[in-house]
C-alpha cells in the first residue's frame, strides 16, 4: 500500500487529477485509517494509547522534521492573506448557523475560546505559538488592560507582528521569537493559551511542569488541538504517511481526545469541550474557495520562495492539503477528527 499511495500522491501533485477523484481517495484513506487505528480490540487500542501517552510525557514530537524539499522555508503573511480570513486565524473557526462568512466565524471562535479560558481584562496572558497573531491581536483589542506575551514560531513572524502592533497602536503586547525549550519565566501569568500548536510544546520532556512554573497559583492553561475522537495513532501505522497535504503539515502522530486529558501529571482538567469536525470542514472549504479564487496571485509567491521549477508542485501541495483537511474533518459527519479544547488548572 505504501508504494501505491506514493504513486497516487505523485500523480495528484501534477494537478491533472479531477478534484472529485482526489476527494474520493482521501475518504478511502480515512476509512482505512479508522479500521487500522481501532485494531478491532479494546485492549490493543488502549495499549497504543498508553505507549503514546508515555512518549508525550517523555517529550514526543507530533510532527516529523521538515522534509528536504521544504527545508526551513516559510511562506510570508502575503500568502496567508490570500486564503485565510481577515485575522489570519490558521485554525478551526466556528459557524453557529453555517451561514456566517469566514471573518465572522473567525471572530466567533476567538470569542468562544477566550470565554472558555475565562480570560478577563487586566490579566497577564502568555500565548505559545501565536501564528500570525489572530488571538493575540484580538485579545489586545478586547482587553486593553491585559498584558500579553506572544511566542512566535520564527524571527520573521515576530518582526511582522511587531510592525502590525505599531500600525494598530497596540501597546499591551510583547512578541518573542523563541523555542519553547528556551523560554524562561517566573510565576507571572494568569493564563497560558496554545491554539493548535501543541507540537511546539510536546517535544520538551516535562512540559507540563514548565508551564505550571510560569503560572500564578490560581492560573490556568487553555489548550486547543485537532484530535481523533476515539483513537490515538501513529500516521505510519494507519496508512496516512502519504496522505495528500502531508508535505505541508508533516504529521507523525495524532492524539485522541482522551489522551490530552491524561498525558500530563501536573494539571487537572477543569473543563473540556469537543467541537464537531464539521466546523473545521466549513473552515477549510472557505479557505479552499479563496485559494482557488486567488491562485494566479499565489503562484508567483511560490516561485519567489521555491523557484519556478517547484512553484507548481507547491501550489498543488497546498491545494491538496486544504482538500484533505475538508474531507478528513468532515468524514462521518465530523464525528471522527474533531477539535478539542481543554482548560487545565
Amino acid at each position: 500500500m505504501g508504494l501505491t499511495a506514493k504513486l497516487v500522491l505523485k500523480t495528484l501533485e501534477t494537478g491533472l487529477v479531477p478534484e472529485r477523484l482526489t476527494r474520493t481517495w482521501v475518504r478511502y484513506l480515512c476509512s482505512q485509517a479508522i479500521d487500522r487505528a481501532s485494531l478491532g480490540d479494546v485492549e490493543a487500542r488502549h495499549a497504543v494509547l498508553r505507549q503514546i501517552n508515555k512518549e508525550l510525557k517523555m517529550g514526543a514530537c507530533l510532527r516529523r522534521d521538515p522534509n528536504a524539499e521544504a527545508g526551513d522555508v516559510e511562506m510570508g503573511p502575503e500568502f496567508f492573506e490570500l486564503f485565510l480570513g481577515k485575522r489570519l486565524n490558521f485554525g478551526c473557526c466556528y459557524f453557529p448557523t453555517g451561514a456566517e462568512d469566514l471573518d465572522e466565524a473567525e471572530d466567533t471562535m476567538l470569542w468562544m475560546s477566550a470565554d472558555r479560558a475565562h480570560i478577563r481584562d487586566g490579566m497577564q496572558i502568555l500565548e505559545i505559538g501565536c501564528g500570525w497573531g489572530a488571538m493575540t491581536f484580538w485579545l489586545a483589542a478586547q482587553f486593553p488592560q491585559a498584558q500579553i506575551t506572544a511566542i512566535a514560531e520564527s524571527t520573521s513572524r515576530a518582526i511582522h507582528l511587531q510592525k502590525r502592533l505599531k500600525d494598530l497602536e497596540l501597546n499591551n503586547v510583547k512578541v518573542i521569537a523563541a523555542e519553547f525549550n528556551d523560554l524562561k519565566f517566573a510565576a507571572e501569568f494568569d493564563r497560558i493559551i496554545c491554539l493548535e500548536r501543541f507540537d511546539l510544546i510536546s517535544p520538551t520532556a516535562g512540559w507540563d511542569t514548565r508551564l505550571k512554573g510560569w503560572l500564578k497559583p490560581d492560573g490556568k492553561f487553555f489548550l486547543q488541538h485537532l484530535v481523533h475522537s476515539g483513537c490515538a495513532y501513529y500516521q505510519d501505522s494507519v496508512g496516512l504517511e502519504d496522505m495528500p497535504g502531508n508535505a505541508v503539515v508533516n504529521p507523525r502522530l495524532v492524539p485522541s481526545a482522551e489522551l490530552l486529558t491524561i498525558c500530563q501529571k501536573t494539571f487537572r482538567v477543569e473543563d473540556y469541550w469537543k467541537i464537531s469536525g464539521e466546523q473545521y470542514k466549513k473552515t477549510a472549504e472557505r479557505w479552499l474557495n479563496r485559494y482557488y479564487f486567488n491562485r494566479l496571485a499565489i503562484l508567483p509567491l511560490f516561485e519567489k520562495v521555491y523557484g519556478k521549477k517547484m512553484a507548481w508542485t507547491w501550489l498543488q501541495r497546498w491545494r491538496l492539503y486544504l482538500i484533505a483537511l475538508t474531507e478528513q474533518t468532515g468524514y462521518n459527519r465530523g464525528q471522527e477528527w474533531i477539535t478539542a479544547q481543554y482548560l487545565f488548572s
